[in-house]
């Protein structure tokens, strides 16, 4: 069954990212809107370059367990270390896509990645919409260093399940699919997968703290409240079928349901306007400096 499972964090792990993060020169709340930034941008990029999202989400969860080990992504923010200067959010996200990619059903090359992040990144101004030869090499070269960094942070440990097919299997399961057409094609699943693919951005970290099996049946739960539906629990709630208890369901759909609306009170409150104006171009080091500038003198 380890197929099915994920390596969760630990306390002392989760602990550790805490005093990290403590010591970075940006508040908790910036700390949160990078981190959702830069898995959206993940989500873009995986769409722009046609990948299964199964791929992108693979990449978006070791960009969280990644997180966990170094808050920030290890990118130098003070500008004392030369050899990271040039590194920047964007790398870091490209290079967790060209990573899982390349073991993917649908590889893609460099070049490609590159014509993608830097599209991302100029979209809406007047520059060039695909990156040059230069910049396409300073590109590849900070993906690369990421690349490593990421290995060697995770112990080479790629292994990613993810509760997207646990929850179109559950449904199944519970005879909930006694329609026409294919079960990912029912309301109900869909909703499910769609809370699982918000999760991906959650500042809460949700997929390197609880398993597939568990956010799966929280999507679901989320989902069946949403639209009316009546899951089955004759024989008791049906939630426990899947091993999960009350008090987990309970924590992960709220968690579910919050990241949503936490985006939207950033962005209202005008946390980090300049990363949610848009996907890439806001993703920075001199733009987050400014932002954390901005509310110090606030």
């Amino acid at each position: 069954m380890s197929h099915l499972t994920n390596p969760l964090a630990t306390a002392a792990q989760l602990a550790r990212c805490r005093n990290r993060s403590a010591s970075l020169p940006l508040p908790d709340e910036l700390l949160d809107a990078v981190f959702f930034a830069t898995q959206r941008l993940t989500q873009a990029a995986g769409l722009l370059l046609e990948l299964p999202q199964s791929t992108t989400a693979r990449a978006n969860v070791l960009l969280t367990r990644y997180w966990v080990q170094s808050p920030g992504f290890e990118v130098d923010l003070s500008g004392n270390s030369p050899s990271s200067s040039a590194i920047d959010y964007r790398h870091v996200s490209a290079a967790a896509v060209f990573l899982v990619a390349k073991t993917g059903p649908i590889p893609r090359s460099a070049r490609d990645v590159a014509n993608v992040y830097h599209y991302l990144a100029v979209a809406g101004s007047d520059g060039s919409l695909a990156s040059d030869d230069n910049e396409y090499a300073n590109f590849h070269t900070q993906v690369l260093v990421c690349e490593t960094r990421l290995l060697d942070a995770l112990a080479f440990e790629m292994h990613v399940a993810l509760p997207h097919p646990l929850a179109v299997t559950y449904l199944q399961a519970l005879s909930f699919l006694g329609v026409p057409g294919p079960p990912e094609e029912s309301p109900l699943a869909h909703r499910a997968i769609r809370y699982l693919n918000t999760a991906l951005l959650s500042p809460q970290l949700l997929y390197v703290t609880h398993q597939p099996h568990e956010l799966a049946v929280a999507a679901l739960y989320n989902a069946a409240r949403d639209i009316g539906a009546s899951l089955p629990d004759a024989a008791g709630p049906w939630w426990e079928v899947f091993d999960v208890d009350r008090e987990t369901l309970g924590f992960l759909a709220v968690a579910l349901r919050s990241v949503a609306s936490w985006a939207a009170d950033a962005q209202q409150q005008q946390l980090a306007p300049a990363l949610f104006a848009s996907v890439g171009g806001g993703l920075t080091k001199q733009k987050i400096l400014e932002q954390a500038q901005r509310l110090q003198r606030e």
